[in-house]
This record gives structure tokens, sequence and C-alpha cells, in this order.
């Protein structure tokens, strides 16, 4: 079997094709969100709009976010991702140094979401004060503490953090402790442009975290194929999802904002 040599007892390929496609799917969805509630009104304020940019930020707000298949699909990606990052952990021997470096590139985009508010004049806004790197770095230390625990343990505290959290996720937990929303989500003031509480998706990661192991117990591909240059674009997507999910909201801000200035400057 001539399978790709940088994946050949490296790297198992279908974990980073499915962290990949979720990472697609963010792009994606960002995109919409951009179109819809950013440049909807930075391009066309509040008047009325025509042509092919006017109703792209319009489908974005009144079609695709609304729709019945991205309320079934986003939940889906953020499983699959937390799930897979679970899974991911297992495999590393060095996750404390790894959930501390994550903390550290977390703080500092809170740090620098918090400055672009303020540069910008503005309140909760851009401001991430716990999203999905947030999560990745605590569940990472608190998988730290609970390994020496078992398997069975941690998959058993996944389902309890997974039933306790979404019970919260509809039913917010009344409090005016403010950051208590970094554990569950509540009625508290707290703002957060990416946000994911402790609970429920923790439960994702420490269930990944306890499966991968019993799944991956040679850490070899379970689907292993011939040539992987069909995919390797989404690959690379998943090699790298740290980097692309810092840099995809300036680059995607950028391209929409010269793509406005382009086509609208010289229509007004």
């Amino acid at each position: 079997m001539n399978q790709d040599l940088s994946y050949k007892n490296k790297r198992i390929w279908e974990l980073d094709f499915l962290r990949g496609f979720c990472i697609l799917l963010m792009i994606i969805d960002h995109t919409f969100y951009d179109l819809a509630f950013i440049f909807q009104g930075e391009w066309f304020g509040s008047l009325e709009g025509e042509g092919f940019l006017y109703l792209l930020t319009d489908f974005s707000k009144s079609v695709f976010f609304p729709s019945l298949g991205r309320k079934i699909i986003r939940p889906v990606a953020v499983f699959c991702f937390i799930f897979i990052s679970g899974i991911s952990c297992s495999f590393s021997h060095s996750n404390f140094k790894r959930g501390l470096r994550l903390a550290a590139v977390a703080l500092v985009l809170t740090v620098a979401t918090y400055g672009l508010d303020f540069l910008m004049q503005q309140e909760n806004q851009l401001i991430i004060r716990f999203g999905i790197l947030h999560l990745l770095a605590v569940s990472i230390l608190i998988y730290c503490l609970l390994r020496r625990f078992g398997k069975i343990a941690m998959a058993l505290i996944g389902i309890l953090a997974i039933i306790l959290g979404t019970y919260y996720l509809y039913n917010p937990l009344e409090t005016n402790i403010s950051y208590m929303a970094i554990l569950v989500k509540s009625t508290t003031n707290f703002y957060s442009a990416d946000y994911f509480p402790i609970l429920p998706f923790i439960g994702y990661f420490l269930i990944g975290a306890a499966l991968g192991p019993l799944l991956y117990k040679h850490r070899t591909s379970l689907f292993p194929i011939d040539n992987l240059n069909r995919i390797r674009p989404v690959l690379f997507f998943g090699r790298n999802a740290l980097i692309v999910y810092l840099i995809h909201q300036p680059v995607i801000y950028a391209i929409l904002y010269l793509i406005g200035w382009i086509f609208l400057t010289n229509a007004r």
C-alpha cells in the first residue's frame, strides 16, 4: 500500500480530515455571519440595497442563519471537533504543557479582542472571554487530573457533564455571578463573541479522550487509503487548526472589506 509518507506511522488521516472539515464549516459560518451582521450595515447602512452583494448579505441574514440546516450542522460540527480533540489528546505525552500553552494563547486572544473593542470605541462586540480555545485549554488540563482514574470514570464524568450542561443550555442558571457563565450557561451579564461554557462541552472532550485509546489502540488509521491527494487541502486545515482559527476572521474581514471597496466605492 502506497500511503502518503507524511501520514504513515505518524498521523491518523481521518482525524485530520474531520477536524479540517469542521474548520472549513466554521469558516463558512463566520463568513456568512460577517456578511449578515457586519458588512450589510457597513456596505448599505440602513438603506435598502441592490445588486449581488446586497442579495448575498440579505441571504446570509434571512435565509442562512435561521435555516434548519445550520441549526443541525453547527452543533454536530462542534461535537465532532471537540470529540476529535479529546481523541488526539489521549495520544499525547505532554498534555500539561500543551494545556498551558493553549491557555496562554487563549489569554492573548482575550486581550487582543478586548483591545480591538477599545480601539473601535465599542463594548462587547469582538471580545472573546471564553471561547473554544479557552474550553480546550481547560479540558486538556482537567484531563491531566482525571486520567489517573481510568477511562470508565472519565467517560462517566463526561456523560454527566453533557447531561448537566445541556439542561442549562436550555434553562440558564439563575445567578448574578458574572463569570459563572464560564462554567455553565447562566442569566448573568456575560458576553463572549465566541462562547463555549465548560459544561456541557468538556463532556464531549472527555468521552473522546476515554475512547481514543480503545478506537486507536495501535495509533494507526482505521481507514487506510492509497492516495490522499484529493483531500490534501482539508488535511492541511486539520493539521493547522489553531493557526487557521486565529487568523481566519481577520482574513475574512480583510477580503470582504476589499470586495466592498472595489465594487461599491465607485458605485456610490
